[in-house]
């Protein structure tokens, strides 16, 4: 039987001032769960993971936000940052660096969107609704559709979904501009900035949450790349 890719996933750390859940790490298991349908197996990954090469692509999951202290969010920007882990910015920055120099496939979602824009250089709005949004983005319970998502025509978004579709999101950031070599591939009817993508061809941000409504097509493309860079990886 043909060995699966593996793809290393991305969790919370629970709240260490909490005595009965320190140090406990966290991650809805939709995104295992729906990589495993499509021909991967995942792995939750710990904060001190550094067996880089033993993965063939990594997917950054949702989460809480970057730290203000590391530059994503421009100062004038009113609204709060959450749910802040410092712990989480440190490892998963260390992650990406690791993954992006191997060119491994990456795959974000929410945060993992943001992430990926962070990294390369970009901002992220802090809060929406303090930016002037007034669109809902938080469903609830999670996996009602809110929004339109509609992709820019010739991107690799677009070859995904097919054209506007209604889509799950859980945010209250989103990607402000976008860093290098990064373009915008989807937004919301109001402009908020839905997807992007890195001109490498293999980088893939999502704002909303597709593995909510069991949208397979990015995680088979992630997935048909993860296959490639194990092949590559084992020769």
């Amino acid at each position: 039987m043909e060995k699966r890719p593996l793809i290393g996933l991305t969790p919370y750390k629970r709240d260490p001032a909490d005595p009965n859940i320190a140090n406990h790490y966290h991650q809805n298991e939709s995104y295992a769960n729906i990589l495993h349908g499509v021909g991967a197996t995942a792995v939750y990954l710990p904060y001190d993971f550094d067996d880089w090469d033993i993965l063939d692509g990594v997917l950054f999951c949702g989460g809480g936000d970057i730290m203000p202290n590391r530059g994503a969010y421009d100062a004038e920007d009113g609204g709060e940052a959450q749910n802040l882990c410092d712990a989480r910015d440190e490892f998963e920055t260390r992650l990406f660096h690791a993954a992006n120099e191997r060119e491994m496939p990456i795959l974000g979602i929410c945060r993992g969107c943001q992430l990926i824009n962070y990294i390369y250089g970009g901002k992220i709005v802090k809060d929406m609704a303090a930016f002037g949004y007034k669109e809902n983005h938080r469903c609830a319970p999670f996996g009602v559709t809110l929004h339109t998502v509609i992709p820019v025509e010739g991107t690799l978004v677009e070859k995904l979904l097919g054209g506007p579709r209604e889509a799950a999101s859980f945010h209250h950031q989103s990607v402000k501009t976008p860093g290098r070599g990064l373009v915008v591939s989807a937004t919301s009817p109001e402009g908020v900035i839905e997807a992007i993508e890195h001109e490498n061809g293999r980088i893939l941000g999502l704002q909303f949450h597709p593995e909510r409504l069991g949208w397979t097509e990015p995680f088979e493309w992630f997935v048909n790349l993860a296959k490639e860079y194990k092949e590559k990886r084992e020769k």
